[in-house]
């Protein structure tokens, strides 16, 4: 940028380095800390009201977290829980939740979906921690 004094800023080594952090190493770091958020989710689906129902076996053991992917400057992941009912579960009208004997008090439908809400901001900052390099 040049003025009428002679003073000029040459950004073109900033653009580049800024450039090349935003393609080379942020996706990685947002990648670990996206993983890490999802699996804060799953622990928090086990813990925090409503959590994660137990039924024809342990649903809790059946947690995944896969297909960490960037792609044209997206970042997503795929997490949940790896049984055919934990949809039909999780899917459940709240009515219906309300009328059955969940074997393990607390437990309900909905138990991801509330956690990503009421904790976005929380799963918001680790990502960004891990940005940070922490």
């Amino acid at each position: 940028m040049s003025n009428d004094s002679g003073f000029s800023l040459d950004f073109s080594d900033f653009e580049k380095g800024f450039n090349d952090l935003v393609k080379n190493a942020i996706p990685p770091d947002a990648e670990k800390g996206l993983f890490n958020a999802a699996a804060a989710m799953l622990k928090d689906a086990d813990e925090e009201i409503p959590m994660t129902p137990r039924k024809e076996g342990h649903l809790r053991g059946e947690k995944k977290i896969e297909n960490v992917l960037t792609t044209k400057g997206e970042i997503s992941v795929t997490a949940g829980f790896n049984k055919e009912y934990a949809a039909s579960l999780h899917e459940m009208p709240k009515e219906a939740g309300d009328k059955i004997n969940w074997t393990l008090p607390g437990s309900g439908p909905k138990f991801l979906e509330t956690k990503m809400v009421r904790n976005k901001q929380k799963y918001m900052e680790i990502v960004a921690e891990s940005i940070r390099g922490g």
